[in-house]
């Protein structure tokens, strides 16, 4: 869960739950705090803005590191939701000074049933590396050779958050980073890969970069490989520079393959949705022989 603008209230301000899961908290209780957080929600959904309130609260109590431990390591070992999301609220502000804990619940978060608390993960690891790239760099790394699906996919998202901050040494690292999820045949991953990470937010961060990579990636013969670099432009980013991508899109669109058609169909549609004025270009690189393209300027051209 990826904290918003700390809300900044006085004691005399807080609303009655926020009073209650104080009071919770100095009386050393983070379970009855985190049931009190629940109750704002509906059937266990809690708002984000409520997890802001929770956090400013939180930081104004100056908890210790050895205290925050003891809560996070609580809340981990119970079932509900909002016990593991409140756990990686707890630990946040540990980023810098106590990694061997933060990884510990990556690790177990980013593994959870629940693809909520999994999101929490991917954005605890995201904040981490983008305060402290050169220590987490290492941990994500390990779990991408993990080759577990779900944390494959803690450390593509959470590399997705560490690239907004356009720091430029980071780009080749965050690059090589994904690349060995570019091969994954997982459904979850890939949706995650190249249209969300790649597309949604690396390409925008590093351009130059992504797309030297892209056009290498291109070239290898796997259809994971291939598939998340086609789906790279399905993305509303993908689609401001799709100029760059046309060769790419025309060389990817010689594969016969439908699980890479489909992918390269995706893209132009998208484009073409984006960005109709480019549909003259591609026609005209497409040269009515590139089935892939010319069903997508077909379907394109109906709704129309």
């Amino acid at each position: 869960m990826r904290p918003h603008r700390a809300v900044r209230r006085t004691a005399a301000a807080l609303t009655d739950w926020e009073r209650a899961f104080e009071k919770a908290l100095l009386s050393g209780d983070p379970l009855r705090a985190s049931d009190i957080l629940r109750a704002t929600g509906e059937r266990g959904w809690v708002k984000k803005t409520e997890y802001s309130r929770a956090a400013a609260i939180i930081r104004a109590q100056a908890v210790a590191p050895l205290v925050r431990r003891d809560w996070a390591t609580r809340l981990l070992q119970h079932p509900r939701r909002v016990d593991k999301e409140l756990a990686a609220v707890i630990l946040r502000p540990l980023i810098a000074t106590d990694q061997a804990a933060l990884e510990h619940a990556i690790y177990r978060l980013a593994r959870d049933e629940d693809w909520e608390v999994r999101e929490s993960a991917a954005s605890l690891l995201g904040d981490a590396l983008e305060r402290s790239f050169a220590s987490y760099l290492i941990a994500a790394r390990t779990l991408m050779a993990s080759g577990e699906p779900r944390l494959r996919r803690a450390v593509v998202v959470g590399a997705k958050y560490a690239a907004r901050s356009r720091h430029p040494d980071r780009a080749e690292p965050i690059l090589d980073l994904i690349e060995p999820a570019l091969s994954e045949p997982d459904d979850y991953v890939r949706r995650n890969l190249g249209p969300f990470a790649i597309g949604d937010q690396i390409l925008r961060s590093y351009p130059e970069a992504t797309f030297a990579r892209l056009e290498r990636w291109s070239r290898l013969p796997d259809e994971n490989v291939r598939w998340n670099v086609a789906s790279t432009f399905t993305s509303a980013s993908g689609a401001q520079v799709a100029e760059r991508s046309f060769g790419m899109l025309a060389f990817l669109s010689t594969d016969t393959r439908p699980f890479v058609k489909r992918a390269v169909q995706a893209a132009v549609r998208n484009i073409l949705k984006r960005r109709p004025e480019l549909r003259d270009a591609i026609a005209e690189w497409s040269g009515g022989h590139r089935d892939a393209v010319e069903q997508a300027l077909e379907a394109t051209e109906v709704r129309a």
